[in-house]
């Protein structure tokens, strides 16, 4: 036996490592690795770790106490409030590049990133503290840096290294800090351990309304808990994916399936030639009373896409997107399709004037 508790190892057959905490039998021991799960595995499939002559890039592991039994004593829960003056520490991040073939990883090069507000009192959610989680549905492993937003600075909460289709708890929000209105703040890289093809980083800052925690409605069924959870989209490109491959007949019968109005694009009779195009949500559907939070969006930068497109096609020379101020999140989403689906456009805020804070002019001609 070449292993005794205590010894930090790394696995040969896969990222990552941790800490023997049991000897099982003569050829098995038992690993606790950074998420806190014990792994049998035979002495020959991992390997000790020398701080001093492994040169391999490992962050180090979480200085974790174990009982004399190689028992994992069970870590403190995490608060919002008092904030933790450091960032929790990095788990062990062995990234292994293995030039295979030199194709792109067939798993796909979509996003899928949310976070999750779940209520630790599910029957009243009302007056209930919340865990705040942290989603990766996407092929991509990522590390992730959470904070809240102090005046203008930013006060970490969490920072850390997340597998492709796993999720981790970030914090824990107590119910009197739901009171006033709460921004976070997520840094997020995304990277494989083959060939990939990278994306941008994330950075987005997301505000939520204190009304929201307080209304059962907010909270649905999910794929991702057993609980009801308040979801929210940080990064989504398989909805972005989706909306481009909709031919605008498409977008036209979605739009009819969710009783949208056939509100006409408002036409100001001026040399400017301007076209306004709604996207209030009130202005586009009957009813929300069906809607998620992302089907709405879907629908507002449906027809966002639809109007530019026909706008583009016409002899208008401007147009004029009044979206208002809200979150800022559908003003957020707006920009960024400009940026990446027409480089070639100018655009400003519109006239405070006419608009107010509101509204996105985009030039045309």
């Amino acid at each position: 036996m070449r292993y005794k508790v205590g010894d930090r190892v790394r696995f040969l057959n896969d990222v990552g490592g941790g800490k023997v905490t049991r000897i099982i039998d003569k050829r098995t021991i038992a690993v606790t690795n950074q998420d806190g799960f014990e792994i049998p595995v035979l002495e020959t499939e991992v390997i000790m770790v020398d701080n001093k002559g492994d040169h391999t890039l490992i962050a180090a592991l979480p200085e974790d106490e174990y009982t004399e039994t190689g028992n994992r004593k069970k870590a403190s829960a995490q608060s919002i409030a008092p904030v933790p003056e450091q960032i929790s520490e990095s788990p062990e991040v062995s990234i292994n590049y293995s030039e295979k073939t030199g194709e792109i990883d067939p798993k796909g090069e979509l996003l899928g990133l949310f976070a999750a507000f779940v209520p630790t009192n599910q029957s009243n959610v009302g007056d209930s503290d919340q865990a705040l989680h942290l989603i990766n549905d996407s092929p991509y492993r990522l590390f992730y840096v959470v904070s809240k937003w102090e005046k203008d600075t930013v006060i970490p909460l969490k920072a850390g290294f997340l597998y492709s289709d796993s999720k981790e708890e970030i914090a824990t929000i107590s119910k009197n800090d739901l009171n006033a209105e709460l921004t976070l703040n997520f840094q997020i890289l995304f990277f494989k351990n083959t060939a990939y093809k990278p994306h941008q980083p994330e950075y987005y800052d997301l505000a939520i309304n204190p009304a929201k925690f307080y209304r059962k409605g907010s909270y649905t069924e999910n794929d991702f808990f057993d609980e009801s959870a308040m979801i929210v989209s940080i990064a989504d490109s398989k909805k972005e994916e989706v909306l481009k491959s909709l031919t605008s007949e498409a977008i036209s019968e979605s739009i009819l399936s969710k009783d949208i109005k056939p509100i006409p694009e408002k036409k100001v009779e001026n040399d400017d030639e301007i076209v306004e195009v709604d996207l209030h949500i009130h202005e586009l559907v009957d009813s929300t009373s069906n809607l998620s939070p992302t089907e709405m969006l879907d629908i507002q930068m449906a027809r966002f896409k639809v109007s530019l497109d026909t706008a583009l096609n016409s002899k208008s020379k401007k147009i004029v997107f009044i979206h208002g101020v809200g979150n800022g999140k559908l003003k957020h989403e707006v920009l960024k399709e400009l940026a990446k689906s027409y480089p070639k456009l100018r655009y400003q805020d519109a006239s405070f004037r006419e608009y107010g804070y509101g509204a996105t002019m985009v030039f045309l001609r």
